[in-house]
């Protein structure tokens, strides 16, 4: 019966050969790509604590992947999305904070309390948890728009890994 245990040390790619040698690459990065990264060699259900332990097995899985019959496009599109989405984070992360302000500006507590709440409903449903856990966080600061005014919103804020 084979054996279905996980061994985390599978996963470490040593940077030097057995003839102690080793190559420098410096490749430009997007910056999404660097925080997935990031977050990745930051979280507790891989054994990575660097990042360039993590780069040395994603150059492995990556060419690994690449010696067989190449995914769906659909597969390859996802990949990128990954930092497609991040550009879009980072353009959209102060929107919700930004809008309850101005809810709260015009005088409406109740607009605004519910944009807050929809939001959170909202991002509480992404699947991934990266992507739960980036937008999760942009509720925060409009939270503490609508508690500087008075306005009591329990809402239980848990970010998995970071």
């Amino acid at each position: 019966m084979p054996s279905t245990c996980f061994d985390p040390s599978d996963l470490i790619i040593p940077a030097f050969d057995a003839n102690a040698k080793t190559v420098e690459i410096i490749v430009d990065i997007h910056p999404g790509q660097e925080r997935l990264l990031d977050y990745v060699a930051t979280c507790d259900w891989l054994p990575f604590r660097e990042r360039d332990a993590l780069v040395r097995w994603c150059i492995c899985w990556g060419v690994y992947t690449l010696l067989g019959p190449l995914p769906s496009t659909f597969a390859l599109i996802e990949a990128k999305m990954n930092v497609l989405q991040d550009e879009r984070f980072e353009r959209q992360k102060d929107c919700l904070a930004e809008s309850t302000s101005k809810y709260l500006a015009g005088g409406d507590v109740d607009g605004a309390r519910r944009l807050v709440t929809l939001s959170y409903e909202e991002y509480g449903r992404i699947p991934n948890q990266y992507w739960r856990a980036r937008w999760l966080s942009t509720v925060e600061p409009a939270i503490d728009l609508l508690r500087q005014r008075g306005v009591n919103i329990n809402l239980r804020l848990a970010y998995p890994c970071k």
